[in-house]
């Protein structure tokens, strides 16, 4: 069946937004004297925040007391304070969402709080093209589970198989998989090598490519 809507995770693929999760994360944490490096935040892109304290719970980068619904909760405080002055469009991917909206259906899905995906739209004139937007609200369980896919499949009205995904990260093309979505990565954040499970890797929002990969769908 031919590709009917294209879903799109938002940090990293549409807005080169990571940076402004680690900015909440380290203002959250630095009233806790926790550090991190580099790698640690790396390792949570794409990932929900609950999965991202889980994990630095567990390696005892963050101490166990702390209540984690209280960092999570100052953190969406951060990051919805941050996001109000918008973030910088990934080069190109206005023009490439532009183009899409002309044959396909536009969604977008992402493990970040629904309000910071509306801030970032509305502030970059992109909320227009895309008729349904889910955020970590919307589901019960975030990425790298199927649900928010499913969900927005239900929501556009189009099956899964007749969906595409533009992802960045590795829990973002194994929620499409596990949908039965087929899945374009972009490797604006993360190398290639983290992104061999996508059907398509692109280096940057490049539609001829795109279009002519979801036109070869039957």
């Amino acid at each position: 069946m031919p590709i009917k809507a294209v879903i799109f995770d938002v940090d990293g693929v549409i807005f080169d937004s990571e940076l402004l999760h680690k900015i909440a994360w380290e203002n959250v944490f630095r009233k806790y004297r926790i550090v991190l490096d580099e790698g640690d935040y790396l390792e949570g892109i794409g990932v929900s925040d609950r999965d991202f304290l889980i994990k630095l719970k567990k390696e005892k980068k963050v101490p166990f007391a702390i209540d984690m619904e209280d960092l999570i909760s100052r953190k969406i405080a951060e990051l919805l304070e941050i996001s109000r002055n918008g973030a910088k469009v990934i080069p190109g991917m206005s023009e490439f969402i532009d183009a899409l909206s002309k044959d396909y259906k536009l969604a977008v899905a992402s493990n970040s709080h629904k309000e910071f995906i509306v801030n970032l739209l509305e502030t970059s004139g992109l909320v227009r093209f895309f008729s349904v937007v889910l955020g970590c609200q919307d589901i019960a369980r975030p990425k790298p589970s199927a649900d928010i896919y499913i969900k927005c499949s239900e929501k556009l009205n189009v099956p899964p198989f007749c969906c595409c995904v533009i992802e960045d990260s590795p829990a973002g093309i194994m929620a499409a998989k596990n949908a039965g979505m087929h899945c374009v990565a972009i490797s604006s954040t993360l190398e290639k090598k983290f992104l061999s499970e996508a059907d398509l890797i692109i280096d940057h929002a490049d539609i001829n490519v795109v279009k002519d990969y979801l036109g070869s769908i039957k």
